[in-house]
């Protein structure tokens, strides 16, 4: 999700850098995720409050690991034609070559620490892959 429309650090309405909130919310205006932190082209590090609702398959950025402060979840991988469960208890992997979607009953708190951005964010629907813009309606 490569363009952030949050508190930016630079004059543009659009930033690769930022410090601030940078929440997903989806074409209906409903939250998914509520994140706080800093990014860069480089890295980036959130804290995240993950909500219990229906998520679309997506990738990310880059590659990501988590760890879980409060709360489990596991998650649906689509990775090489393959579709697979993964549960996480206190620490969680997400290499940037695979779709996931999080499962979650309760509310849960990650820390994450992302690395370098490799390529855009696309949703998994069915068979096809799209820009997440068709998914997402904004980042505020």
């Amino acid at each position: 999700m490569m363009a952030r429309e949050t508190m930016i650090l630079s004059n543009s309405k659009t930033s690769n850098f930022g410090i601030g909130p940078s929440h997903i919310i989806n074409r209906l205006g409903h939250p998914i995720m509520y994140r706080w932190g800093i990014w860069t082209p480089w890295f980036t590090i959130f804290l995240s409050k993950i909500l219990p609702v229906e998520q679309i398959p997506h990738n990310h950025e880059g590659n990501f690991f988590s760890i879980l402060l409060w709360g489990r979840y596991s998650e649906t991988v689509y990775k090489y034609g393959l579709q697979y469960k993964r549960f996480s208890d206190w620490f969680n992997y997400v290499s940037v070559d695979e779709h996931h979607k999080v499962h979650c009953d309760k509310t849960c708190y990650t820390l994450l620490f992302m690395g370098k951005r490799r390529k855009d964010v696309t949703l998994k629907v069915g068979e096809k892959y799209y820009d997440y813009k068709k998914g997402i309606k904004e980042y505020k």
